[in-house]
Formats: C-alpha cells, structure tokens, sequence
C-alpha cells in the first residue's frame, strides 16, 4: 500500500501545472484525496462504508477514545414540536 509521501511524488501531483506553485499543505490535501480514490476504486456500497468505518476506528484507537456507536433504528420518525403557549 502506497504512503502519502509516495503519493507527495506521483505523476498525477508532480506534472501538475496548478500544484507547482500550491502550497506543501494543499499537495498534501490532495496526495491523500488521491490515496482515498485509489483505495476506494472499484468498492461495492457495503466494503466502501466497512472502509471508512475500520478507518474512523483505527483513528479513535490512536487516540485512546473508546468507539462509542449509537443505533437509532427502531426510534420511529421526529415529532415536530408545537408552539408554546404564551
């Protein structure tokens, strides 16, 4: 699997004519927008959420925070509030 530096030194950053002059923080942005695509490409619904949520993970656990997942299934649809009465 390919880092961002490795993508900091594609083809698709460094020929570029609008990232020559782009600030370090911008090419970085992009590098892993680029990485994201690559990684994604060709993902059924199902393994693209599985992605993003092992990732969401992974970046909790580098954190020390616990994973803390909410199910609202099953709640039924919002009630609208009424006015309050004056």
């Amino acid at each position: 699997m390919k880092t961002i530096q490795d993508y900091m030194n594609d083809p698709r950053i460094l020929n570029d004519p609008q990232m020559a002059g782009a600030l370090e923080p911008v090419k970085e942005i992009h590098a892993i927008r680029l990485k994201i695509q690559d990684e994604t490409e060709g993902m059924s619904s199902a393994e693209w959420v599985e992605y993003y949520n092992s990732a969401a993970k992974k970046s909790l656990a580098r954190h020390g925070l616990p994973p803390t997942l909410v199910n609202l299934s099953g709640q039924g649809k919002l009630q609208p509030r009424g006015r309050k009465a004056q």
